[in-house]
């Protein structure tokens, strides 16, 4: 459904056909987390469009996931400004304002994009979750039901009524929406789909569902250190803290100045009796500015030394 969506909105815009698959290939490697290549769609696109509104607005897009904001700012403000009635450029621009966390200005684009186009799927996702970033969540979650009445297929939509209805404590309608998700797109956001149904699956007290699902998110980004967080956690509070402290160890690999990992590895150590390890991350999570850790290391450490 989303991609047909997505097709009725650029023939809408009048996006010339021969570049309408293009521009939904660069969607589709945005999608992908390949922005190089993205890029490079959108950029030989305007070098024939001659500024097309939507294809601006995906290369602003495409900005706003790299991080490059000034540049996204640049083509989402562009793109207005050729169209105002452009659905793409303002859900570029909601995209960016909601990255940088101004969900009241985001909130205005996406209606904005949705009033241009209200087939437009994924302005209504977007529209739910700038109001739960408001913690506005009874108005999510009537803009996310209103939504999947028309757009029943939609994986992004039930990713945000699963997080919803874990916020509200539906425990076991979240693992359904999350469920349904996967089945819908097994490829949508995979990572942050697994890693949540993971959560809502140990708050379930189902810890080997919870580990498939965490374990399911490690392979998917390998290189994230929160899917390792997030198992080794559970494995410390089963008091299997050998394996939580090999998880947190590889979470901090990742991400070797977060002191609050650093400080988890010492943790887990700790209260599996090996006080020489345990101590060894306690003084590098102090030297890192962790109070905790610095406490620990006065308590429990012979040599107090910051490394």
């Amino acid at each position: 459904m989303q991609k047909i969506l997505v097709i009725i909105s650029l023939i809408w815009m009048g996006v010339p056909a021969k570049a309408q698959t293009t521009l939904i290939n660069a969607l589709q490697l945005l999608q992908q987390k390949n922005y190089v290549s993205a890029l490079d769609i959108c950029n030989s696109l305007l070098a024939e469009t001659s500024g097309d509104p939507s294809v601006l607005g995906v290369r602003s897009q495409v900005y706003t996931a790299m991080g490059k904001y000034d540049l996204a700012a640049q083509d989402a403000d562009k793109a207005i400004s050729i169209d105002n009635a452009s659905d793409r450029a303002h859900y570029a621009k909601a995209e960016l304002l909601f990255a940088q966390k101004d969900y009241s200005q985001a909130l205005q684009q996406y209606n904005a994009a949705i009033t241009t186009n209200a087939q437009m799927t994924e302005a209504h996702a977007g529209k739910a979750r700038a109001l739960m970033g408001l913690q506005n969540y009874k108005d999510a979650m009537k803009v996310t039901e209103d939504a999947l009445k028309t757009f029943s297929d939609d994986a992004e939509l039930y990713f945000i009524r699963g997080l919803l209805n874990y916020q509200r404590g539906k425990l076991k309608y979240a693992v359904e929406d999350y469920d349904k998700a996967l089945s819908i797109n097994a490829n949508w956001n995979s990572y942050q789909v697994f890693l949540n149904c993971g959560l809502a699956n140990e708050a379930l007290l189902r810890p080997d569902l919870a580990m498939q699902d965490y374990t399911r998110a490690i392979m998917v980004d390998p290189n994230n250190p929160g899917g390792y967080v997030a198992r080794g956690n559970m494995q410390y509070n089963l008091a299997k803290y050998q394996e939580a402290a090999e998880d947190f160890k590889k979470a901090e690999i990742l991400s070797p100045d977060n002191s609050v990992i650093s400080y988890n590895v010492g943790m887990a150590y700790y209260r599996g009796d090996d006080r020489a390890s345990a101590c060894r991350y306690f003084q590098k999570s102090c030297s890192q500015g962790n109070s905790n850790a610095c406490k620990m290391v006065v308590l429990n450490c012979s040599d107090r030394k910051i490394n």
